[in-house]
Protein backbone atom coordinates (compact mmCIF):
# COMPACT_ATOMS: atom_id res chain seq x y z
CA UNK A 1 0.00 0.00 0.00
CA UNK A 2 1.26 3.38 -1.11
CA UNK A 3 2.21 5.52 2.32
CA UNK A 4 1.82 9.38 2.95
CA UNK A 5 5.23 10.68 3.21
CA UNK A 6 4.65 13.48 5.83
CA UNK A 7 5.29 11.18 9.32
CA UNK A 8 7.69 8.46 7.74
CA UNK A 9 10.67 11.24 6.95
CA UNK A 10 10.75 11.31 10.45
CA UNK A 11 10.93 7.69 11.03
CA UNK A 12 13.88 7.68 8.43
CA UNK A 13 15.76 10.03 10.25
CA UNK A 14 16.20 7.45 13.03
CA UNK A 15 18.21 5.18 10.40
CA UNK A 16 21.82 5.87 10.69
CA UNK A 17 21.99 7.23 7.06
CA UNK A 18 19.94 9.69 7.59
CA UNK A 19 20.04 10.19 11.59
CA UNK A 20 21.44 13.83 11.00
CA UNK A 21 18.94 15.29 8.40
CA UNK A 22 16.28 17.58 9.43
CA UNK A 23 12.64 15.62 9.16
CA UNK A 24 11.35 18.60 7.18
CA UNK A 25 14.00 18.80 4.56
CA UNK A 26 13.79 15.15 4.07
CA UNK A 27 10.09 15.51 3.46
CA UNK A 28 10.62 17.66 0.74
CA UNK A 29 13.03 15.54 -0.80
CA UNK A 30 11.03 12.55 -0.87
CA UNK A 31 7.79 14.09 -2.15
CA UNK A 32 10.17 15.59 -5.19
CA UNK A 33 10.03 11.43 -6.33
CA UNK A 34 7.60 10.57 -8.79
CA UNK A 35 7.37 6.55 -7.78
CA UNK A 36 5.61 6.31 -4.09
CA UNK A 37 6.24 4.65 -1.68
CA UNK A 38 5.02 1.42 -0.85
CA UNK A 39 4.46 0.06 2.82
CA UNK A 40 4.63 -4.05 2.95
CA UNK A 41 3.39 -5.79 5.67
CA UNK A 42 5.45 -9.26 5.57
CA UNK A 43 4.87 -12.74 7.58
CA UNK A 44 7.73 -14.11 9.23
CA UNK A 45 8.62 -17.20 6.57
CA UNK A 46 11.98 -19.42 6.03
CA UNK A 47 10.72 -20.55 2.74
CA UNK A 48 9.49 -16.98 1.08
CA UNK A 49 12.19 -14.36 1.01
CA UNK A 50 11.21 -10.89 1.26
CA UNK A 51 14.52 -10.24 -1.50
CA UNK A 52 15.71 -12.79 -3.34
CA UNK A 53 19.62 -12.62 -4.91
CA UNK A 54 19.52 -12.28 -8.54
CA UNK A 55 16.60 -10.30 -8.39
CA UNK A 56 16.18 -6.56 -10.30
CA UNK A 57 17.26 -3.94 -7.64
CA UNK A 58 15.03 -1.27 -7.92
CA UNK A 59 14.09 -0.22 -4.05
CA UNK A 60 16.14 0.38 -1.19
CA UNK A 61 13.61 -1.40 1.84
CA UNK A 62 13.86 0.41 5.07
CA UNK A 63 12.69 -1.64 7.99
CA UNK A 64 10.49 0.27 10.19
CA UNK A 65 8.91 -2.48 12.57
CA UNK A 66 10.28 -6.16 13.22
CA UNK A 67 13.60 -8.06 12.00
CA UNK A 68 14.89 -9.36 8.92
CA UNK A 69 17.96 -11.92 8.30
CA UNK A 70 19.62 -12.13 5.55
CA UNK A 71 20.76 -15.48 4.08
CA UNK A 72 24.34 -15.84 5.63
CA UNK A 73 25.88 -17.96 8.61
CA UNK A 74 26.68 -16.35 11.16
CA UNK A 75 23.54 -14.20 10.70
CA UNK A 76 23.24 -10.68 11.14
CA UNK A 77 19.77 -9.30 13.04
CA UNK A 78 18.28 -6.21 10.94
CA UNK A 79 16.38 -4.83 13.85
CA UNK A 80 14.03 -1.67 13.03
CA UNK A 81 15.00 0.87 12.37
CA UNK A 82 17.76 -0.15 9.59
CA UNK A 83 17.73 0.26 5.89
CA UNK A 84 18.69 -2.67 3.32
CA UNK A 85 20.22 -1.93 0.05
CA UNK A 86 22.25 0.76 1.03
CA UNK A 87 25.43 -1.27 -0.54
CA UNK A 88 23.66 -2.10 -3.67
CA UNK A 89 22.78 1.22 -4.13
CA UNK A 90 26.21 2.91 -3.56
CA UNK A 91 27.65 0.26 -6.13
CA UNK A 92 25.57 1.23 -8.82
CA UNK A 93 24.21 -2.76 -8.61
CA UNK A 94 21.33 -3.67 -10.84
CA UNK A 95 20.49 -6.77 -9.00
CA UNK A 96 20.35 -7.46 -5.42
CA UNK A 97 23.47 -9.36 -3.73
CA UNK A 98 21.57 -11.46 -1.14
CA UNK A 99 18.27 -13.04 -0.15
CA UNK A 100 17.08 -11.66 2.91
CA UNK A 101 13.84 -13.27 5.12
CA UNK A 102 11.62 -11.34 7.93
CA UNK A 103 11.83 -14.06 11.19
CA UNK A 104 9.21 -11.67 12.54
CA UNK A 105 5.88 -10.19 11.81
CA UNK A 106 7.64 -7.21 9.84
CA UNK A 107 6.86 -4.07 8.49
CA UNK A 108 9.02 -2.26 5.57
CA UNK A 109 8.74 0.14 3.05
CA UNK A 110 10.03 0.51 -0.17
CA UNK A 111 11.84 3.47 -1.18
CA UNK A 112 12.13 3.71 -5.64
CA UNK A 113 15.96 3.54 -6.31
CA UNK A 114 15.16 7.11 -8.29
CA UNK A 115 13.90 8.60 -5.40
CA UNK A 116 16.82 7.59 -2.92
CA UNK A 117 19.30 9.41 -5.74
CA UNK A 118 17.47 12.38 -5.50
CA UNK A 119 17.88 12.23 -1.40
CA UNK A 120 21.55 11.74 -1.74
CA UNK A 121 22.51 14.42 -4.04
CA UNK A 122 20.13 16.92 -2.29
CA UNK A 123 21.41 16.13 0.61
CA UNK A 124 24.78 15.44 0.92
CA UNK A 125 25.82 14.53 4.18
CA UNK A 126 23.15 11.65 3.60
CA UNK A 127 25.81 10.17 0.84
CA UNK A 128 28.77 10.67 3.02
CA UNK A 129 26.77 8.76 5.68
CA UNK A 130 26.31 5.92 4.04
CA UNK A 131 29.89 5.51 2.70
CA UNK A 132 30.69 5.81 6.31
CA UNK A 133 28.09 3.05 7.52
CA UNK A 134 29.19 0.49 4.29
CA UNK A 135 32.65 1.19 5.40
CA UNK A 136 32.28 0.33 8.83
CA UNK A 137 30.37 -3.13 7.96
CA UNK A 138 33.41 -3.74 5.89
CA UNK A 139 35.41 -3.54 8.71
CA UNK A 140 33.19 -5.96 10.81
CA UNK A 141 33.09 -8.34 8.07
CA UNK A 142 36.52 -8.23 8.17
CA UNK A 143 36.78 -9.68 11.39
CA UNK A 144 33.76 -11.62 11.56
CA UNK A 145 35.78 -13.88 9.04
CA UNK A 146 38.62 -14.30 11.82
CA UNK A 147 35.96 -15.15 14.07
CA UNK A 148 35.44 -18.37 12.70
CA UNK A 149 38.38 -20.20 12.36
CA UNK A 150 41.36 -21.08 14.33
CA UNK A 151 41.62 -21.33 18.12
CA UNK A 152 38.41 -19.86 20.75
CA UNK A 153 40.37 -17.18 22.43
CA UNK A 154 41.50 -15.22 18.68
CA UNK A 155 38.00 -16.24 17.67
CA UNK A 156 36.13 -14.31 20.34
CA UNK A 157 38.63 -11.30 20.37
CA UNK A 158 37.95 -11.05 16.54
CA UNK A 159 34.61 -11.11 17.42
CA UNK A 160 34.51 -7.98 20.27
CA UNK A 161 36.71 -6.23 17.29
CA UNK A 162 33.97 -6.75 15.29
CA UNK A 163 31.16 -5.25 17.26
CA UNK A 164 33.49 -2.37 18.06
CA UNK A 165 33.99 -2.05 14.13
CA UNK A 166 30.21 -1.12 13.59
CA UNK A 167 30.35 2.00 15.72
CA UNK A 168 33.75 3.00 14.27
CA UNK A 169 35.28 2.44 18.05
CA UNK A 170 37.58 -0.47 16.85
CA UNK A 171 40.32 1.38 17.63
CA UNK A 172 42.02 3.28 20.92
CA UNK A 173 41.90 2.24 24.43
CA UNK A 174 39.68 1.54 27.08
CA UNK A 175 36.38 0.75 24.77
CA UNK A 176 33.35 -1.11 26.09
CA UNK A 177 31.06 -3.54 24.58
CA UNK A 178 27.95 -5.13 25.68
CA UNK A 179 27.91 -8.68 24.29
CA UNK A 180 26.42 -11.73 25.92
CA UNK A 181 28.36 -14.87 25.88
CA UNK A 182 25.53 -16.25 23.60
CA UNK A 183 25.59 -13.66 20.99
CA UNK A 184 29.34 -14.41 20.52
CA UNK A 185 28.15 -18.27 20.15
CA UNK A 186 26.32 -16.91 17.31
CA UNK A 187 29.72 -14.89 15.70
CA UNK A 188 32.30 -17.36 16.46
CA UNK A 189 29.75 -20.70 15.68
CA UNK A 190 31.32 -21.97 18.95
CA UNK A 191 29.56 -23.57 21.91
CA UNK A 192 29.41 -21.68 24.94
CA UNK A 193 32.31 -23.73 27.07
CA UNK A 194 34.41 -22.66 24.21
CA UNK A 195 33.52 -19.30 24.51
CA UNK A 196 33.98 -19.19 27.87
CA UNK A 197 37.44 -20.34 27.84
CA UNK A 198 38.31 -17.90 25.04
CA UNK A 199 36.83 -15.25 27.09
CA UNK A 200 38.83 -16.66 30.15
CA UNK A 201 42.49 -16.62 28.24
CA UNK A 202 41.92 -13.11 27.09
CA UNK A 203 40.92 -11.96 30.90
CA UNK A 204 44.15 -13.74 31.76
CA UNK A 205 46.33 -12.23 28.95
CA UNK A 206 44.64 -8.73 30.42
CA UNK A 207 43.30 -8.07 26.68
CA UNK A 208 39.99 -7.49 28.50
CA UNK A 209 38.83 -7.00 32.01
CA UNK A 210 34.86 -8.46 32.97
CA UNK A 211 32.66 -6.17 35.00
CA UNK A 212 32.60 -6.82 38.35
CA UNK A 213 29.75 -5.70 39.62
CA UNK A 214 26.76 -8.06 38.97
CA UNK A 215 25.13 -5.43 36.58
CA UNK A 216 27.87 -5.12 34.27
CA UNK A 217 28.17 -8.92 33.79
CA UNK A 218 24.40 -9.56 33.43
CA UNK A 219 24.46 -6.89 30.62
CA UNK A 220 27.90 -8.94 28.86
CA UNK A 221 29.59 -5.35 29.50
CA UNK A 222 33.56 -6.35 28.34
CA UNK A 223 35.86 -3.66 28.39
CA UNK A 224 39.00 -3.54 26.21
CA UNK A 225 41.89 -1.63 27.70
CA UNK A 226 44.05 -1.23 24.64
CA UNK A 227 42.20 -2.23 20.90
CA UNK A 228 45.61 -2.44 19.00
CA UNK A 229 46.52 -4.95 21.46
CA UNK A 230 43.54 -7.47 20.82
CA UNK A 231 44.06 -7.13 17.32
CA UNK A 232 47.62 -8.07 17.80
CA UNK A 233 46.59 -11.29 19.52
CA UNK A 234 44.24 -12.24 16.47
CA UNK A 235 47.04 -11.45 13.93
CA UNK A 236 49.42 -13.83 15.79
CA UNK A 237 47.81 -16.66 14.87
CA UNK A 238 46.95 -15.55 11.25
CA UNK A 239 50.27 -15.16 10.44
CA UNK A 240 51.19 -18.42 12.00
CA UNK A 241 48.79 -20.41 10.60
CA UNK A 242 47.73 -18.94 7.72
CA UNK A 243 50.10 -16.27 6.53
CA UNK A 244 53.36 -18.34 7.21
CA UNK A 245 52.59 -21.23 5.33
CA UNK A 246 52.18 -19.58 2.20
CA UNK A 247 55.74 -17.87 1.79
CA UNK A 248 58.75 -20.07 0.38
CA UNK A 249 60.41 -21.93 3.12
CA UNK A 250 63.58 -20.64 1.86
CA UNK A 251 62.62 -16.66 0.87
CA UNK A 252 65.05 -15.35 3.70
CA UNK A 253 67.80 -17.41 2.68
CA UNK A 254 67.25 -16.27 -1.16
CA UNK A 255 67.05 -12.51 0.37
CA UNK A 256 69.94 -12.72 1.54
CA UNK A 257 71.86 -14.00 -1.41
CA UNK A 258 70.05 -11.50 -3.72
CA UNK A 259 71.60 -8.58 -1.56
CA UNK A 260 75.18 -10.74 -1.41
CA UNK A 261 75.19 -10.75 -5.10
CA UNK A 262 74.32 -7.17 -5.59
Amino acid sequence: MAIEITGFAQALTRCQAFESVDPEQLENVLYAGVDPLEMLFVEPSVDVALIQSGETFSHLYFVQHGMVVPWQYPHSELVSPFLIGDHEFMMGAERWVASYSAVTETTVVAIPVATMRIAVDSIPQVRAKMHLVLLRRLARYYWISLSTTGSPAPRVAAALISRLALSGMDHGRERKIALRQREIGRLTVMSRSAVANGISTLAHEELIRIGDEDSERFSGLINVPDVDRLKEFVFGEVREKQVRPLLPPDESHDRLLRWRLT
